[in-house]
């Protein structure tokens, strides 16, 4: 494999993922990113299974580790705030054989960009891709500020809006499904008293807000609600959730009145990515760009750090790109295909509708967290790692 020049277009935590590891085996990377600085907006999520192990082998896990909130349990509430179903984070640990920890999506970023930087991976803030001309031995790129470089290779690592993949595989029409539901994100810098150092779910037909607590008063806030797809444009995103839970029980609509836009919110529909080919000629795609399992899989961050690590390790092994790109998504897809299987179908579910009935979903909720169902519902929700075990 001609080790001269990988081009990954996207800084987050696929493109950093396999920058950390191409560069580790000797490869020249360059990281583009179109933000003109990493970015800060986000949600928590949890940590655990493939991503879990592909942060232990390029060497972030005892930072990831480090980083922690003050979270004790898991609550689903009522309209007053009170728990139904009461869930020590304790429990979840251990039937995840204790590799498990809550991050924020920006937390992740910030320790492979941390890790990037330590290894000399050039990343290139401000700067996005304009055209793609893929000839035999080499990618033609040029830039949207006009400069043209060459590359060996072109990964897209950047996200369900992909450049690469509509510069080299066409538009996103093409290969996006809409869930019907949209999420946003965002942290205020008081709140969290309300929270009592637990996770707190609280949910109403065709919507959902989940509350966390990150200090002794700063709190996370994501929000999920159905809705027709729309275009929403930049800008209008707030107004667009706000609309929607106006009137909402609990603290949700007090938590978005509360929030005074001193820092970026996290907005995207709920849209997979499903596309039968990863690559073509000197281009592939990884991570959101071409599996987007949206967060109702919450195995996203996961796959796109599993993805990434065995396309590095592939191109690293084999003698040319295209068996390394043929190798990667044999691999990784058909672990993507179920996963978004999955996600599909819990899309259904995730938010109650209008023929939800509020007694039995507590029962169900009830039965899945208790000490017996905890440990099957992991397995059904594939918690474990795609990598192969040393």
């Amino acid at each position: 494999m001609n080790r001269n020049r990988v081009l990954i277009s996207g800084a987050g935590i696929a493109g950093l993922t396999l920058a950390i590891q191409l560069k580790q085996h000797g490869f020249e990377t360059l990281v583009i990113e179109r933000a003109i600085a990493p970015r800060t907006a986000g949600y928590m999520m949890d940590f655990s299974g493939t991503g879990w192990d592909v942060a232990e082998r390029i060497g972030i896990l005892g930072r990831l580790r480090e980083i922690t909130y003050p979270i004790d349990a898991l609550a689903f509430v009522d309209a007053d705030g009170e728990p139904f179903v009461d869930v020590p984070i304790a429990r979840i640990r251990e039937a995840l054989d204790r590799n498990y920890i809550y991050l924020r999506r920006p937390d992740l970023e910030r320790v492979l960009t941390e890790r990037a930087d330590e290894l000399g991976v050039e990343i290139r803030y401000g700067t996005s891709l304009h055209k793609l001309h893929s000839l035999r031995d080499y990618v033609h790129a040029t830039f949207a500020d006009g400069r043209v470089e060459d590359f060996d290779i072109v990964i897209g690592a950047d996200g369900l809006h992909s450049c690469v993949r509509q510069l080299a595989f066409g538009a996103e029409q093409l290969f996006s499904r809409f869930l019907g539901l949209y999420a946003a994100a965002f942290h205020l810098p008081s709140g969290a008293s309300r929270l009592d150092r637990r996770c707190k779910l609280f949910e109403e037909t065709d919507r959902a807000a989940f509350f966390y607590p990150l200090g002794d008063d700063r709190m996370d806030a994501t929000y999920v609600f159905r809705h027709d797809e729309q275009e929403v444009l930049p800008g209008q995103s707030l107004a667009f959730v706000k609309s929607q839970y106006h009137g909402g029980g609990w603290i949700t609509d007090d938590v978005l009145r509360e929030y005074q836009e001193s820092e970026p919110i996290y907005f995207d529909p709920a849209t997979m990515i499903v596309m039968p080919r990863w690559h073509r000629g000197r281009v592939a795609l990884v991570g959101d760009a071409c599996g987007c399992l949206t967060l109702l899989a919450g195995q996203g961050s996961h796959m796109a750090m599993g993805g990434a690590y065995v396309l590095a390790e592939e191109l690293a092994r084999q003698d040319n790109h295209r068996a390394a790109f043929a190798a990667y998504q044999s691999r990784i897809k058909p672990h993507v295909d179920r996963k978004q299987k999955d996600a599909a179908g819990f899309a259904r579910v995730f938010v109650p509708g209008r023929r939800s009935r509020p007694w039995l979903r507590r029962l169900v909720l009830k039965a899945i967290f208790s000490k017996p169902g905890l440990s099957l519902a992991m397995k059904w929700f594939g918690t474990r790692s795609v990598l192969p075990q040393a």
